[in-house]
């Protein structure tokens, strides 16, 4: 009876977890897609999926970053894409990569998710230059580094310093665990000396 209540508890927190994460991952899409609707080529739009993709991958580890990436990935694949799944494979990717870091780097600090999001805007332009541009003969990457590439990654970095402190926020206080909540057979069969 005791473990099935904990079942309960796990399955009722994972899928708590799912529609948080998938209600953070529609309105990063749903607001980067309308920010670069307004504005056009007039300024840069920050890579809000991204920045989505790399804090999930740095804080939760490998797995739930490249999940989280495979989803963010198929939403730009459908409705931006020309061929469904590289965008998918190039977020999967990046949430995998943000996932190493945190094996790596993992600190309290912000700098490192910065550092992470940084990298990974570089990863991310540039596979994208490469897939979009270069295979199709454009070979001018020195004007695409400096009107696009540097640009979006200084405005995405800056944007995490926010979304770092919120997602630390909402990982702690709904969905992770917190340690005095868990229990533990041990102490339940220690009270319980059969």
């Amino acid at each position: 009876p005791i473990y099935g209540m904990f079942e309960g508890l796990n399955m009722k927190r994972r899928v708590m977890n799912i529609v948080i994460t998938g209600a953070i991952i529609i309105v990063s899409f749903v607001l980067q897609s309308y920010l670069s609707l307004v504005s056009g080529q007039s300024f840069v739009v920050p890579n809000l999926l991204l920045i989505v993709t790399s804090i999930f991958g740095f804080i939760k580890g490998s797995n739930y970053g490249s999940v989280t990436g495979l989803f963010c990935g198929l939403l730009v694949d459908v409705a931006f894409g020309d061929v469904i799944g590289l965008f998918a494979l190039i977020y999967m990717y990046i949430g995998f990569i943000s996932g190493v870091f945190k094996k790596i780097l993992y600190s309290d600090h912000i700098f490192m998710p910065m550092l992470v999001v940084f990298v990974n805007d570089f990863l991310y332009n540039l596979a994208y230059y490469v897939f979009r541009f270069l295979l199709r003969n454009k070979l001018d990457f020195s004007y695409y580094f400096e009107k696009v590439i540097l640009p979006e990654m200084i405005f995405t970095t800056f944007l995490t310093l926010i979304f770092y402190k919120l997602f630390c926020l909402l990982d702690e206080k709904i969905l992770r665990e917190k340690q005095e909540n868990r229990f533990s057979f041990d102490k339940w069969f220690f009270l319980y000396d059969i």
